[in-house]
Parts: C-alpha cells; sequence; structure tokens
C-alpha cells in the first residue's frame, strides 16, 4: 500500500507491533517475565541403568530411561536404598570431576518450562509432590504463559556451581532470562529462586555477567528460603546422614549418598565473622577420656580428619566462594524467610562419633535453614545501589514458603504491582 506520509507509515507500523505481538503472546497483563531456580531436591532428574549385579537382589539392573526423583515408588522401602545407589556420585581424581556410578546415566528434564519443577513426581501430582504448582498457577492466573513468560531452570542438584558451569548450566539459564525477556515484550526478568537456588542465582550474578547485563535483564530477585550461607543440617549430613531434607518429610537418603554430593559441601556453614563466627559451635564430641571436643565453621579441616573423611574438607574448599563472600549481586531484592520453627543448630556426638546419631539442639529458622544465614541477605543493605528488602513470615517452614498462600500473594503483588 501507498501511505500519504511518514507519519501514517509510522502509526501503521505501531498498530501491526501491538496486533501481532498480542497474538505471539505478549500479555499487556505480564509486568515482568518470571525465571525460577528451584532449590536442592527441587526438580525431577531421570535415570537409566545398567549395572553390574548388585549385591541387593531387589534393585534392579538395567532399565530405560524413567524418573527417578520424585518418585514415591522408589521411597517404598527397600528400594529407596536402591535409589541412593544410583544417585550417588563418586569422585574421579584424574579429571578432578565428580561422576555417576558406572552403569548409570542421568538428565534434568523440563529445562525452559515449568513442569518438573510444579510436581516433583510426575506420576502423582498431589499435595505429596506439589512444589510452585501454586505459585505458578498464581501468575498463570493474571494472564503469564508456562514455558514463555514464566519459566524454570532446573539443573542436578547434586553438584555445585563448578560443574553447573562447566556443564553449561549457566550460559542456558543466560540465555533463557534473555528468551524471557523477549516473550515479554522486552521487559526486565524477575528471578524467583528457593533454597539452594538463591546462592545459585548469586553465582551467576556476581561472577558471571556483567552490570549492563543486569542492566537490561533483570529487574528483582526474589529469594524465598534462601540458604546464603549454609545450614547445620548439612554438618549432620556428612557426619551422621539425615533422615528427613528439603522437599518431602522423611526421605531415606544413606550417609554416602548424602556425602557424595559437593552440594551438600556447598550448603555447609560458611565461615564468617558475620553469620557463623569462631565461637559458635557447631559439634560436640564426647571423647574416650570423658573430655568434649567443640567444632565450629573453622574447624571443618579438623573435624573431617577426625571423621576420617578428608575428601569432605577437599569438597567445602572447592566450593566454599562461589557464593559465601555474599558479594552484593546490585539488582533489587526481596528476602523472604520464615521464622519460629525448630531448626537443627548444634550437634553433639558421643564417643562412637561419627557412626552415631547426635542429640540435637534446635534454634530459630524455618525449620532446615538457620535464622542467621536466612538473613544474611541484610548484609546487602546500604552496599549496593538497590533496595534490599528483607521480610520474616513467622511459623512458615522452609518448603511452605514457596506453597503458602500468603506468600504467593505478596510475591505476585510485587511481580504486578497489583
Amino acid at each position: 500500500p501507498q501511505f500519504p506520509c511518514e507519519s501514517m507509515r509510522t502509526m501503521f507500523s505501531y498498530f501491526l507491533v501491538f496486533l501481532f505481538g498480542s497474538l505471539c503472546g505478549v500479555s499487556a497483563t505480564v509486568k515482568s517475565p518470571i525465571v525460577i531456580v528451584p532449590g536442592i531436591l527441587g526438580n525431577q532428574l531421570e535415570g537409566k541403568v545398567n549395572i553390574s549385579k548388585d549385591p541387593h537382589w531387589y534393585c534392579p539392573e538395567k532399565f530405560d530411561w524413567e524418573t527417578l526423583w520424585l518418585s514415591v515408588l522408589w521411597l517404598i522401602p527397600p528400594f529407596e536404598g536402591c535409589l541412593a545407589k544410583y544417585l550417588t556420585l563418586e569422585y574421579n581424581a584424574s579429571t578432578k570431576k565428580y561422576e555417576n556410578p558406572k552403569g548409570v546415566e542421568t538428565r534434568i528434564p523440563g529445562f525452559g518450562s515449568t513442569n518438573t519443577i510444579e510436581y516433583l513426581d510426575p506420576s502423582f501430582e498431589h499435595e505429596f509432590s506439589d512444589y510452585f504448582n501454586g505459585m505458578v498457577q498464581a501468575f498463570v492466573d493474571k494472564g503469564y504463559e508456562r514455558g514463555k513468560t514464566i519459566v524454570g531452570a532446573p539443573y542436578d542438584w547434586r553438584f555445585a556451581p563448578g560443574q553447573w558451569k562447566d556443564s553449561g548450566y549457566y550460559d542456558a539459564l543466560k540465555k533463557l532470562v534473555e528468551a524471557a525477556y523477549r516473550n515479554g515484550g522486552n521487559q526486565r526478568v524477575t528471578l524467583i529462586v528457593h533454597s539452594m537456588g538463591a546462592p545459585n542465582a548469586l553465582y551467576l550474578l556476581t561472577k558471571l555477567v556483567t552490570q549492563d547485563w543486569k542492566d537490561q535483564y533483570i529487574e528483582r530477585l526474589i529469594s524465598l528460603s534462601g540458604a546464603w550461607r549454609g545450614a547445620v543440617k548439612s554438618v549432620q549430613a556428612f557426619i551422621s546422614g539425615v533422615n528427613e531434607d528439603i522437599v518431602i518429610e522423611k526421605p531415606a537418603w544413606g550417609r554416602e549418598s548424602q556425602r557424595s554430593y559437593p552440594s551438600t559441601a556447598f550448603l555447609l556453614p560458611y565461615p564468617s565473622n558475620d553469620t557463623w563466627t569462631k565461637d559458635r559451635v557447631l559439634v560436640s564430641v564426647s571423647t574416650p577420656a570423658g573430655s568434649e571436643k567443640n567444632y565450629t565453621a573453622w574447624d571443618y579441616e579438623t573435624l573431617f580428619k577426625d571423621m576420617n573423611y578428608t575428601r569432605g574438607y577437599d569438597m567445602f574448599s572447592e566450593v566454599k566462594d562461589f557464593s559465601g563472600p555474599m558479594i552484593p549481586p546490585n539488582v533489587t531484592v526481596y528476602c523472604f524467610y520464615g521464622t519460629g520453627m525448630d531448626t537443627v543448630s548444634y550437634l553433639k556426638y558421643d564417643s562412637s562419633f561419627p557412626n552415631s546419631q547426635p542429640s540435637i539442639t534446635k534454634g530459630d529458622g524455618d525449620g532446615t535453614v538457620n535464622i542467621n544465614s536466612l538473613m544474611s541477605c541484610g548484609l546487602w543493605q546500604g552496599r549496593q545501589d538497590h533496595a534490599v528488602h528483607l521480610k520474616s513470615f513467622n511459623n512458615v517452614e522452609h518448603v511452605d514458603m514457596v506453597r503458602q498462600q500468603k506468600v504467593i500473594d505478596e510475591v505476585v503483588a510485587i511481580v504486578t504491582g497489583d
């Protein structure tokens, strides 16, 4: 068509952009696209197994790709022991990397979608495996579209930032943020992170992208139950194992598998003068002579030596500085956390250490992460150009911070302005 003047051509171009932009899914109600980074155990993991004869007759030796985490069938005794065996990592001294056992392959499904973080058991979409479903649905009700303007960034939660980086996870995460930005009509993205997803995202924002990139693509970071500087429960996992964890109430993870994960070391309390201090005793052990030996977060080398597990200290040394120093991300931060829940704070072992279960003293926190770690994001106040907002929710448990309606409502209000 012939246009009588430039202004009419421009007007018609704007009309086409508006019309076809709307048809392509850019909703006027989407004010900031969302990328979700889940926590430890917070997304599905699939496996394929072809191993030599297992000493446990009941453990399948060969099967094709299927969901290992989370599948309710693998949590039924005695098969939970098989699951722990399949997911235990082995250290390769030649490559200095952690690997699956021989004959086990794993993969992470659903990157860029939300289905593998909404429900953790794909065959059992019920409260038992519900994770981010309520929050995702709340945004969908506001006009967001799964896989376009609200997306998930699942990862292999057994590892830590070093191997996530080597595997290409952070490159994919950057591209996912940029795609969400475009899908949302070139509007900056809100990162919603939970638990270990908080220090995971912090590594990206402080070590792998420029300030110009953040200024262009990131609107805000919303942390829910951020395990910023670890938790005493991770110390317990290394020493004697734990029989309760972050996503479901009582999974049966053996000590061997828990010790093999770099993520367990990544979540150890980080020694610092403002969070886990030199006088904050985490572990006490009764000696045969009747005295007690104390350990703080500054004593890991000695602790792991006394446990006869020096690889644990090596693992901690490899991961401790990825996010532990708490470098300000220099984006707007909303830091939500639970309080008033009994949380493992101090472990006392008898002389059978480390092969006994501890007497546990509990303190404040969200039931999983200690209060001083949850509040570490407050260290950024006054240290960065962007605002840092902290808010506590009394009697809200670690995973419920993602599922509680009052928390969901506040997150939706922040993002949408409603």
